[in-house]
């Protein structure tokens, strides 16, 4: 499931003008920013005076390449000893931050391709052998 779409990150998006840029046709940037409305006076966007922005070195390119981002881990420690769980979920605070974690365990912030790879190493990494269990699967943009 696609949840996503381009004009609903043109408010609170850095978006890109820069029609030049040999990157534009695969940047997430540019392409929010054909939705930007002309009536509006100002966006939050690239500086199209910045020698970096518009080069095929661009440090604010966003490739459009969607991935499935996971949603959720309520039930991830349903079948683990109370100890193992203390003992991961403290260490996924400390890696994420407090609020991160506790917005991606309830499904609030979605789950990257790599932040799935951080909670997978942490869980091996303390001998869980057991499924990794995450409540859904959404595809989306890394925005």
């Amino acid at each position: 499931m696609y949840i996503c779409h381009m004009k609903d990150k043109v408010d609170h998006y850095t978006i890109c003008f820069i029609d030049s840029c040999p990157l534009h046709r695969h940047c997430l940037r540019w392409m929010v920013g054909r939705y930007a409305d002309t009536s509006r006076e100002t966006y939050l966007a690239v500086n199209p005076h910045n020698p970096l922005m518009g080069s095929d070195s661009c440090p604010l390119y966003r490739e459009d390449i969607r991935v499935i981002k996971k949603k959720g881990f309520t039930n991830m420690y349903y079948d683990m000893p109370w100890h193992l769980e203390f003992k991961i979920r403290r260490q996924l605070i400390a890696k994420f931050g407090r609020k991160q974690y506790f917005q991606m365990r309830k499904g609030e912030r979605l789950i990257t391709p790599d932040q799935q790879k951080v909670i997978e190493q942490v869980m091996r990494a303390n001998n869980w052998q057991g499924p990794i269990k995450f409540d859904g699967e959404v595809e989306d943009y890394l925005w």
